[in-house]
């Protein structure tokens, strides 16, 4: 009998064997091709679907787990940095302020002096005190700006000032 595809009931191959279907046909016909195909039995491709499963869920929580760590590791990278571009301000701050007080420069020229080393920051120094010269501090006077003539030394002394006339 020929089918619509014009193939004979001989020739016609079954998906599930991969054999040819045939009445007359013997025996080593009727397995598998030459070409490495075996027949896998339901139950083992069903194991072995479930074991890719598996397999894809534990590869997919893997990379989770990586991509987290790596998370982390960035974080701890950048904090990293962070933490020692901070330390470099502020050891540059300090080196500045240390150059500032032994060149007797004036805490608000500190922050102005450049320079990577202390010597070069010390050259810097020199060069702001020789512009803006050498200010020497003054004594603060602590009596609150009020101005008095000297005061009286004897009780006539201090009548005679309270009364306007001394």
């Amino acid at each position: 009998m020929a089918d619509e595809n014009g193939t004979t009931p001989e020739t016609q191959e079954t998906p599930e064997t991969g054999a040819a279907e045939g009445t007359g046909a013997p025996a080593a016909e009727q397995r598998p091709k030459e070409t490495g195909e075996t027949k896998i039995p339901p139950e083992v491709e069903r194991a072995l679907r479930k074991a890719n499963k598996e397999a894809e869920t534990l590869r997919l929580k893997l990379k989770e787990f990586e991509d987290r760590d790596k998370t982390e590791a960035q974080k701890l990278a950048e904090a990293k940095a962070e933490a020692e571009r901070e330390a470099a301000t502020a050891k540059q701050e300090l080196m500045r302020y240390r150059v500032a007080a032994g060149k007797k420069l004036p805490a608000e020229l500190a922050d102005r002096l450049k320079g990577a080393t202390e010597e070069e920051m010390a050259e810097d120094a020199d060069r702001l005190l020789e512009v803006f010269g050498a200010q020497k501090a003054q004594t603060p006077s602590y009596d609150g700006g009020v101005r008095q003539t000297a005061r009286p030394t004897s009780m006539n002394d201090l009548i005679r000032h309270t009364a306007g006339l001394g």
